[in-house]
């Protein structure tokens, strides 16, 4: 059988063919609308209708808290026209076929629980690092939903103790990429919008001690973080994804931080540090990971 897998995002939805393997076929991108639901709903019917004929239904994954068993969505993320509305029900008026959505934070790491580098771990986190962070929580082999399907909202844990309402002080601000971009574009004195994971890493490897600085003080925080979750959740293994994890300079200095914030805090030896690695399918894992999601559904 064949699927059509989604994966809306902030900025672009990618998509394309998915077997009940996970095996995907080519992958196309389109822009996704910011301006209203109606131009959204135009998208979704687009994509359809160019698949229409081959399958058997659509796997979806989105920004925001969404009820993976009904379709309902508390609010879309970044879509900010997504808010109170199933999205099954609301996309099946259009799309005539079977439709099951799921959260991209979660959809990622059942990716990665299905087939990836979270196979047979029994407890694990997902971090993705994007505009804000994404990404799950695996409990007993399975992933943690919650009783409100908001488990694994990692972006909104304070960093400090201030009574503030600035996001500033958000984890998913913090060590968002944007906000690295704009250090490593002021360390470097360059304009900020030239710069992009393949430019740091350009920057880093001419030898740019600034650059390289900034990216090592980006992984400290997550390094803060990574240790208040592994003492709450001590899971086995931390998967990394998101757009400038593909470099391997990223997970290595992730784990040399990790072992600097453990030595400093508590010395050696008092808390098993989990494995650190790379997720296997990167940006297509959301869409992986939602027709797990759409199987789980189905069964």
């Amino acid at each position: 059988m064949v699927y059509l897998g989604i994966d809306i995002g902030g900025t672009e939805t990618n998509y394309g063919l998915i077997n009940d393997q996970g095996e995907l076929g080519t992958i196309k991108t389109r822009k996704t609308p910011m301006e209203s639901l109606t131009c959204f709903l135009d998208m979704m019917g687009d994509i359809y209708d160019e698949y229409a004929h081959q399958i058997e239904g659509m796997a979806i994954s989105m920004p925001g808290i969404i009820h993976s068993k009904t379709g309902y969505a508390v609010h879309g993320g970044s879509l900010k026209y997504i808010k109170k509305m199933n999205m099954v029900e609301m996309l099946e008026t259009r799309c005539q076929t079977t439709i099951h959505v799921e959260n991209d934070g979660k959809a990622a790491t059942l990716g990665e629980l299905w087939k990836g580098n979270l196979r047979n771990i029994q407890h694990g986190i997902m971090l993705n690092l994007g505009t804000g962070i994404g990404g799950g929580i695996v409990v007993n082999g399975e992933l943690l939903k919650g009783q409100h399907y908001s488990a694994g909202e990692f972006s909104f844990i304070k960093t400090n103790v201030a009574k503030s309402k600035d996001t500033d002080y958000m984890f998913g601000f913090q060590n968002g990429i944007k906000r690295l971009f704009q250090k490593l574009a002021i360390q470097c004195e360059i304009p900020v919008e030239s710069v992009d994971g393949y430019k740091m890493y350009e920057l880093i490897e001419a030898g740019n001690k600034k650059a390289a600085n900034c990216l090592n003080d980006y992984c400290y925080t997550l390094a803060i973080q990574l240790f208040n979750l592994q003492t709450i959740l001590d899971s086995e293994r931390v998967i990394i994804s998101g757009g400038i994890s593909g470099n391997p300079l990223l997970v290595q200095l992730i784990k040399e931080n990790v072992k600097k914030v453990y030595e400093e805090e508590l010395g050696e030896g008092v808390f098993v540090i989990p494995t650190i690695m790379e997720s296997k399918f990167g940006n297509n894992g959301n869409i992986i990971g939602a027709l797990y999601n759409y199987k789980l559904n189905e069964e």
